[in-house]
């Protein structure tokens, strides 16, 4: 087995263990250009047959970084034809909704972000929205909780889907990169030549879980290279409904 069929197999496993999709279902996937939803893209496009799904491509230009968000957005809009998959591609003025709200930028982003995926979800048909989240989030999530004070639920870190409301909406999340590391992610898009594109916004530590990621995690699995897996526990199943 190659290690593509091996990570193409492991994510197939874990759909199927958590009972992500149904054959027929049409799914939004979340694609901002990076390593992490460029390896989600492609990996779902290679199981879609096998899966009995068809995917809907999604992409949000948070006009936060210029010349630098136009490529990513060019990136995801040929990446997308040349897999065959139509896109839905948009942008938004992120620090104009900030302003107007009294957010954080990250705060924003999200909100935005999620609206435009619920849309994009309800303007499709589809059944749901494909995230990226992979193991290495899930650590970086659960030690977020941690520090900022949590109870029982808040150790359960990422769930497989996840059901938020929008706008009176019903939104279902599935995330069927959970069971990935990072480093399997970036061996992957090399391995396909897919060539992701880099956001510079992932270097500051300035947002909260980029300084976990790359302050407190290296730190910790400096003191013990298995810290970082000893987050990973059997998955609970999700909440119901949740607000955004």
């Amino acid at each position: 087995m190659t290690k593509q069929q091996s990570l193409q197999q492991k994510v197939l496993a874990f759909i199927r263990e958590n009972r992500l999709v149904k054959s027929g279902d049409k799914m939004v996937v979340a694609v901002s250009g990076g390593p992490d939803s460029v390896c989600l893209l492609h990996v779902l496009h290679g199981l879609s047959p096998e899966l009995g799904i068809t995917l809907h491509v999604a992409h949000l230009d948070h006009q936060l970084r210029g010349a630098e968000s136009d490529k990513e957005a060019a990136y995801v809009k040929a990446l997308a034809k040349r897999l065959k998959i139509p896109a839905t591609i948009e942008s938004s003025d992120i620090q104009a909704y900030r302003k107007a709200h009294h957010l954080t930028l990250e705060e924003a982003a999200r909100e935005v972000r999620y609206c435009f995926l619920a849309a994009t979800v309800q303007k499709t048909g589809a059944a749901a929205v494909a995230v990226a989240h992979h193991s290495n989030d899930n650590a970086e999530t659960i030690l977020m909780h941690l520090i900022r004070g949590t109870g029982i639920k808040g150790l359960r870190g990422l769930l497989p889907f996840t059901g938020l409301k929008i706008d009176g909406w019903e939104l279902t999340v599935i995330r069927p990169l959970l069971a990935l590391t990072r480093e399997e992610i970036v061996d992957y898009c090399a391995e396909h030549n897919l060539q992701p594109q880099t956001d510079s916004s992932n270097l500051s530590t300035v947002p909260f879980r980029n300084k976990v990621r790359r302050k407190l995690l290296p730190e910790l699995e400096s003191i013990t290279p298995v810290s970082r897996r000893r987050f990973y526990g059997p998955l609970v199943p999700p909440l119901p409904i949740s607000t955004l």
